[in-house]
């Protein structure tokens, strides 16, 4: 686009700014785009993306991957395998991340790994998942590590091999993967191919859990609530507890419902503790429908 100087204004003067051009409200990156540039073409669709549009996101996409473009086609992959913007579709999603693989791109890799894992798009197979997982881990992917190291964790493909699989969860967790992160910190809890550490269980259960993982902020408001690793803390576990129950944690749910009923952490409240529990024993929570039903008995313990 040319440049003009703007013409020079007496102070004081006022004048009207001059018609917007409809081209100036694009993002500078959509003329790149719409001239064919690949990268733009992929950041454009990932724009979209970002704002659920997945319409445009899947034709930005397709023009970058038909250019080569690796992240594309992963990115188009992802819309095929959740028919998001275009038919479902595991073959399609397959050739992709088949493609994008071969141009290195690790977390295609991965992807082949699920879906050889879940069987979509190829017969389901935990061998040929796990050598998928081992390649994006070797590739430095956070989720191939943490998906390899839950693969060696319990021994699906592979013998157990637990010191590796703590290895594999710790390289992820120090990228900031969440789920490698609770991993990792349950690793401490139980002492399985690591040294037995409530502190380091703690921290890294702790990242996990300010990352919205409800399955740690459970487990973290658990190691509170019995003084793990500190001093004794219901307020701080009934904080944890509350909001993986809000993220509809069962097993959160009918814990929170007991410190209300304890009032431990919790001024106590029967009526909220039936609440939670009720929420719970919706899932499937027994001890949370046995708590209603003695509570309906009339019965207090």
């Amino acid at each position: 686009m040319r440049m003009t100087h703007p013409p020079h204004l007496e102070i004081g003067a006022r004048t009207e700014p001059p018609p917007l051009d409809f081209d100036e409200t694009q993002h500078p990156l959509e003329a790149l785009a719409h001239a064919g540039d690949a990268a733009a073409q992929e950041w454009l669709g990932a724009h979209y993306h970002d704002r659920k549009d997945y319409v445009h996101a899947a034709h930005w996409y397709r023009k970058a991957a038909d250019q080569g473009s690796a992240g594309a086609k992963y990115n188009l992959g992802w819309l095929c395998i959740h028919g998001q913007g275009l038919e479902q579709d595991d073959m399609q999603a397959l050739a992709l991340w088949q493609q994008a693989a071969q141009d290195g791109l690790a977390r295609a890799m991965n992807g082949l790994g699920f879906l050889h894992e879940q069987g979509r798009g190829v017969p389901r197979s935990d061998v040929q998942a796990l050598a998928w997982y081992q390649r994006a881990a070797e590739a430095g992917d956070p989720s191939g590590q943490c998906n390899l190291g839950i693969f060696l964790l319990h021994g699906r493909g592979t013998p157990v091999v637990l010191e590796r699989a703590a290895a594999m969860f710790s390289l992820a967790a120090h990228q900031g993967y969440r789920e490698a992160c609770y991993r990792y910190g349950h690793l401490f809890v139980t002492g399985q191919g690591v040294e037995q550490d409530d502190a380091q269980a703690i921290a890294w259960l702790r990242k996990a859990a300010e990352m919205d993982l409800p399955a740690a902020q459970r487990d973290l408001a658990t190691l509170l609530a019995l003084g793990r690793g500190g001093s004794l803390n219901y307020t701080q576990a009934a904080g944890w507890y509350q909001r993986a129950a809000e993220l509809g944690d069962a097993q959160a749910q009918f814990s929170l419902g007991v410190l209300y009923y304890r009032g431990l952490g919790k001024q106590q409240d029967v009526e909220k503790a039936r609440l939670w529990w009720t929420r719970a024993a919706a899932q499937g929570e027994e001890r949370a429908s046995k708590n209603l039903a003695l509570l309906a008995k009339g019965v207090r313990r």
